[in-house]
């Protein structure tokens, strides 16, 4: 005698209920596959397992007898596929959005994840995409500039790090010996930006308002790699974070000049669900951003 563990489950769920079409929408199979399972059962087993009520269902004393086993099946199968969907989560990559201005911070989570045995996969893109993606569940978390306006419902930041927007200039550029400077001494320069949604060109837009500076000629270039090379050319001058041109400012290619204004700074912060319960991997990947952080330089 060969009993189908899947006839049992479906016994043991029927069993539950007390009602053949109430098992068959927790099992999410029609009516009569429910039933036909059934019937297989009882012509292996050669005995009649239950009758039909008024309302639903009453097993007979075979089927009392078979419900234990069915239930030990229908546990161990419901544990075994729980088992692998953690251990399939947990060796998938983690997720992790990055604004297109961190990128300087990715190899340090990268690596970190790396050394305590995880694969981190990252998207880059603009803040507020980013913390779309992680609301959905497309990402588990997103490394981010500070945004200006609330986050949605079930998302929680937490602190990474802060820096001062400065004004990087090309090297040997009339402004580098100031060391600081008001914006308004910039005013007659060509600016350089990677992106009008960004929201650190915002930040920066707001320093250039507040200055009263409204440049004359202003490129989009559309990335941070373009910016660098602009920088780099001598075509014009950008208000951004050091760490996006850092490798141009220790190659002595580019000059931060820190800017003479109040609100400078932008905050970092690693976004995810307030509900880590329900996404743990959102809070381990939380956890490995958090743990790779180090001082930016200023």
């Amino acid at each position: 005698m060969r009993l189908d563990p899947d006839y049992l489950v479906t016994f043991s769920v029927v069993a539950e209920y007390g009602n053949i079409s109430r098992a068959a929408e927790a099992l999410r199979l029609s009516q009569p596959a429910v039933s036909g399972q059934l019937k297989a059962l009882q012509d292996v087993v050669g005995e009649r397992l239950y009758t039909r009520t008024a309302y639903g269902i009453t097993l007979t004393d075979a089927g009392q007898d078979l419900l234990g086993y069915a239930r030990v099946i229908a546990t161990t199968l419901s544990g075994a596929a729980e088992h692998l969907r953690t251990r399939q989560e947990r060796h998938r990559p983690l997720r992790l959005g990055l604004s297109w201005t961190l990128g300087a911070h990715v190899v340090p989570v990268v690596t970190h994840a790396h050394g305590a045995g995880h694969e981190v996969r990252v998207m880059s893109g603009h803040s507020t995409s980013l913390i779309e993606s992680t609301a959905s569940g497309q990402l588990d978390a997103a490394l981010i500039v500070h945004p200006p306006v609330s986050l949605p419902a079930g998302l929680e930041a937490h602190q990474f790090g802060a820096e001062d927007l400065c004004l990087l200039v090309p090297a040997g550029h009339e402004l580098e010996s100031r060391g600081s400077t008001p914006l308004l001494a910039a005013a007659q320069e060509v600016f350089l930006w990677p992106a009008t949604s960004s929201t650190v060109v915002r930040y920066a837009e707001r320093l250039l308002f507040e200055a009263t500076v409204t440049p004359d000629v202003q490129f989009q270039l559309g990335s941070l790699t373009a910016v660098r090379e602009a920088l780099i050319q001598g075509m014009g001058v950008t208000v951004l974070p050091p760490s996006v041109a850092r490798a141009e400012v220790d190659a002595g290619q580019v000059s931060p000049v820190m800017i003479e204004a109040p609100s400078v700074t932008v905050s970092y912060v690693v976004i995810g669900p307030s509900d880590v319960i329900a996404r743990p991997e959102s809070r381990r990947l939380m956890e490995l951003v958090l743990q790779s952080r180090h001082p930016i330089r200023r």
